[in-house]
């Protein structure tokens, strides 16, 4: 058993304070006295060889310094062995190590050097030593394992930074999230390699050598020449150097960077037992210097030498603290208190008795709570970034969430797999987002609407046309105006609703999180359709204060009822309620076709599905407001939807009014071919048709088999494009499939945004740019692509005010021919015949 006193003094001393306190000094522990019982009690450091770095040499066996440097810090050294007990790296000596093999290039034959020697043939010949020494090193497993070491603290740095900036970048940078994950990977990778390798080379530890407090690397000095400086030095000055390189790779080794390197995981101090130091041995001359390094140049690094000699050192210029053995726990603490008050001596000397006495209680054990915390906290700054780039790149990534087999949110473009219809003009607008210069002043407009359909989702190419129509006036509208001179631009990010605006509700929270901080988030635009998940995402943007345009929701509740109307949203399309003031006009006196009179009787056929309020909103509003006979006739699905026809036609019905979706158009017709066409049953369908009506008659010219009557919230015949159209027209050309009347409002729904952005700018006052452009589509009036839109200035109502319901017809191989065009109001139809 070790000598009770002795070992508390080396327990306590080798105790590494919390990484909350500052790093404590250490002594040189000299036992003096009779040699068995000096060298008995500094034996006691031995029990400590299993938990901390640990050393023991003979002060008699070694020829210099430099041989006890070796044995310490060299290719094999005893402190640059790992110990199981620290569950850590030994520290690592690459200061020592270069002083070390330069010092032994002395007195080397140079080849070629000539007498005296060529100085630029000898740097040559080091140069090539050099890298002789490096690839020699490089063979033996415990520098492997060193430079694994070195990877591995290069990757805790690289790695959480790179991931940091990517998480960062993916919010500056939109529908780039793989791109930026992927090369936040690729550059943790290259930079901890590179980084790894100027640690293991040494560039970045040799940076020292410029401050040394001994032979100092000169600031233009390379690596070379300063070996072959230290090699031509005097031995006493390589002593002195080597000596402050240990205790600097000491230093180093414990050092508490901000990075998460092994320093904060250390718990134990490095233990050095240095047996018999006597004068005139190479031991008591390391003791001695170790002793100067400390004290005269002020070179720090932890190292606790435990000693044992006949004769104690010199004791300059402060009398350290001396006393028996059985004293020395109160020695230490003495020690320790005079060196927080006056700097001692680091000698600690004590008096060995003259026999040891052993303890009776077992030698404490140390927990290695620190080292644990020190890995676990690796770990989480390795596994947390590679955790986010693989959520970030796997499945939909960080930003969306997916629902029914989509990826749906607002997030980057190619983790939501858009519709085909839908993909070519989003990668058009992307493109324009990416033109936009860095240093301009971006106003963002985010579009809310479905880009992605379920897998293997049949009769949804036609809401994909639509939202391809309205992307395509965003996309014209933006490029028109980014084309200005103007320092401010427009940009455009995607709100993916998924299939039937089914996660709308989801998509409008995730841009209200944007919102949050993102300031250049001006707007959102889109709301094509009038569902109750459509209504909820309202709520949710009306109470994060987003200005937000609609393009076709018509049915009144999505604004809001009394009280609860939103002040924010703005809609440019005719409203049910006044559609239907045209539709019953049409039918009721204005007369639908020649061969039917006034107030025929209508069979109304409207689809029935959860969350859908379009449909059932009209079949209401046609049944409170028609006067003559009328009955009505619901579907679900694709299967019911013939069954419902087949039961309108049978009725007695001179007309069917169709409400449903543009999905059915299809299906509708065939179903009127089988059961209302050879009854001589006249079909009618509502504005959600509209696009597909217009492209099927686009599409196939003279071919197209297309016979019904439709409203229409625009004029859709081609003749009689504006500028508005033309622009959009231009801009996409037939590069895809779109529905034109939806990008009329589109485009409308960019251009009333930045309208309000240009108002905005001109006014002082308005420091928040939403607050600005919501003042300023209040009572904004324009021409835009869909015609005149002039919104109310009331403080909740702010639909459109005075827009055109176009009655539309088309017989089967034939153009579509207006009908009437009406402006209604709430207490009239107002229409008359269409112009030209």
């Amino acid at each position: 058993m070790p000598s009770t006193p002795v070992y508390q003094v080396i327990d306590e001393a080798v105790r590494r304070p919390s990484p909350l306190s500052r790093e404590r000094g250490l002594p040189i522990l000299v036992f003096t006295g009779e040699p068995a019982a000096a060298g008995q009690a500094a034996g006691t450091a031995a029990w400590f060889g299993r938990r901390v770095p640990y050393a023991e040499i003979d002060a008699g066996d070694f020829p210099d310094v430099a041989a006890i440097a070796e044995r310490l810090a060299g290719a094999q050294g005893m402190l640059s062995t790992w110990v199981r007990g620290t569950l850590l790296p030994p520290p690592r000596f690459p200061l020592t190590l270069f002083a070390l093999w330069a010092w032994s290039r002395r007195g080397a034959e140079v080849p070629g050097a000539g007498t005296p020697p060529n100085p630029v043939v000898k740097r040559l010949v080091f140069r090539q030593w050099m890298t002789e020494w490096r690839k020699e090193r490089a063979r033996t497993g415990r520098v492997r394992r060193a430079m694994a070491d070195y990877v591995g603290r290069a990757m805790t740095t690289w790695i959480p930074a790179s991931g940091l900036a990517a998480y960062g970048l993916q919010k500056l940078v939109d529908g780039l999230s793989l791109l930026v994950w992927g090369a936040g990977i690729a550059v943790a990778l290259i930079g901890g390699l590179v980084h790894a390798l100027l640690l293991i080379r040494g560039p970045i530890f040799y940076r020292w050598f410029r401050r040394a407090p001994y032979l100092r690397r000169g600031r233009d000095e390379s690596v070379v020449e300063y070996a072959v400086r230290i090699s031509e030095a005097p031995s006493e000055e390589v002593e002195r150097l080597l000596v402050a390189a240990l205790l600097e790779d000491l230093r180093q080794a414990y050092q508490r960077r901000v990075i998460p390197w092994p320093g904060w995981g250390r718990d134990t101090y490095p233990v050095l037992q240095l047996r018999n130091a006597d004068p005139g041995t190479a031991g008591r001359r390391f003791m001695e210097l170790l002793n100067d390094v400390r004290t005269v140049a002020g070179q720090k690094g932890p190292l606790l030498v435990v000693a044992s000699t006949t004769v104690a050192p010199a004791t300059e210029p402060v009398e350290p603290p001396t006393g028996p053995e059985p004293d020395a726990v109160e020695l230490f603490h003495d020690w320790r208190e005079r060196v927080r008050r006056v700097r001692p001596s680091p000698y600690l000397l004590i008096e060995a008795g003259p026999r040891a006495r052993a303890g009776k209680d077992e030698p404490r054990r140390l927990l290695p709570v620190r080292p644990l915390a020190y890995w676990l906290a690796v770990a989480a700054l390795l596994v947390l970034p590679l955790t986010g780039a693989v959520v970030a790149t796997a499945g939909c990534g960080a930003e969306l969430t997916r629902v029914a087999d989509q990826c749906v949110g607002l997030g980057a473009l190619e983790k939501m797999a858009p519709h085909p219809l839908v993909q070519p003009v989003l990668d058009r607008i992307e493109r324009q987002n990416a033109q936009i210069p860095f240093t301009a002043k971006v106003f963002t407009v985010a579009y809310l609407g479905p880009l992605t359909t379920q897998p293997g989702a049949a009769f949804k190419d036609g809401q994909m046309a639509a939202v391809a129509g309205e992307l395509t006036g965003i996309g014209a509208y933006q490029d028109s105006y980014n084309r200005g001179k103007s320092d401010w631009k427009m940009k455009v990010v995607f709100a993916n609703t998924g299939q039937d605006f089914v996660s709308a509700e989801l998509a409008a929270r995730d841009v209200e999180e944007r919102a949050r901080h993102d300031p250049s988030l001006t707007a959102v635009v889109g709301f094509a359709w009038s569902r109750e998940e459509v209504r909820r995402a309202v709520d949710v943007l009306t109470r994060a204060n987003l200005p937000m345009v609609s393009t076709v929701s018509t049915v009144g509740q999505i604004a809001g009822v009394g009280q609860q109307r939103s002040a924010y949203l703005f809609r440019l399309a005719v409203v049910d309620e006044l559609q239907t003031k045209a539709t019953v006009a049409w039918l009721g006196t204005l007369g639908l076709a020649e061969d039917l009179g006034p107030r025929p009787s209508v069979a109304v056929v409207w689809q029935r599905q959860p969350g859908e309020l379009y449909s059932e909103d009209l079949k209401n509003l046609f049944l409170r407001d028609y006067p003559g006979p009328r009955s009505e006739h619901s579907f679900g699905d694709d299967a019911s939807l013939g069954a419902a026809m087949e039961a309108a036609c049978g009725s007695g019905a001179r007309v069917v009014y169709y409400t449903g979706r543009a999905d059915f158009l299809n299906s509708l017709k065939r179903a009127w071919g089988a059961s209302c066409e050879r009854r001589k049953v006249r079909l009618l369908v509502s504005d959600d048709l509209t696009g597909a009506v217009a492209n099927d008659v686009a599409s196939n010219g003279r071919g197209h088999d297309t016979t019904l009557s439709f409203v229409s919230l625009t004029d859709v015949r081609d003749a009689s494009l504006n500028q508005g159209q033309k622009t959009l027209r231009q801009w996409a050309g037939n590069a895809w499939v779109f529905s034109f009347a939806h990008a009329s409002f589109g485009y409308d729904a960019a251009q009333a945004v930045a309208i309000a952005v240009d108002a905005y700018r001109t006014q002082s006052g308005v420091e928040d740019v939403r607050d600005g452009v919501h003042y300023n589509l209040r009572g904004l009036r324009f021409d835009g692509a869909t015609g005149t839109v002039a919104f109310s200035g009331d403080a909740k109502d702010h639909d459109a005010q005075g827009r055109e319901v176009w009655l539309m017809s088309v017989e089967s191989g034939q153009p579509i021919r207006a009908m009437w065009v009406c402006r209604p109001t709430a207490a009239l139809a107002g229409c008359a015949a269409p112009p030209g």
